[in-house]
């Protein structure tokens, strides 16, 4: 005979599967068309244009250590600093660590990222 508690663990096993299957499947890695895009996206909402900087303008290019100084508690990039390759919000891996810091910068890439693992 069937109880009422062995019911409600039925019914919550059924009801969590879905849940924890939908949050494996959006743990895919961003491609690396989903990283440029998303950095450009950021980059063009936060500064106007995602296009270099006119010529006489350039800075020069930031040390890796000077790059992640503007990292979160738990990011970390790769060896030239120039990408977040791992952080605990899966949606900021692959963005720009120049730009981490910018708090702007960050939600664009973020907002960009979520419609991109959406599809």
């Amino acid at each position: 005979m069937i109880t009422l508690r062995t019911w409600n663990i039925v019914l919550i096993a059924i009801t969590a599967a879905p849940v924890t299957t939908g949050s494996v499947a959006r743990a895919v890695e961003p491609t690396l068309s989903d990283v440029a895009t998303c950095n450009e996206q950021a980059a063009q909402r936060t500064t106007g244009s995602a296009l270099p900087a006119p010529r006489g303008k350039l800075r020069a290019s930031p040390s890796p250590a000077q790059s992640q100084s503007g990292l979160a508690a738990g990011e970390k990039t790769d060896p030239t600093g120039s990408f977040i390759t791992q952080a605990p919000d899966p949606l900021l891996r692959g963005m720009n660590a120049e730009r981490a810091e910018d708090p702007e910068y960050r939600a664009a890439y973020r907002e960009c990222m979520r419609a991109r693992s959406a599809r």
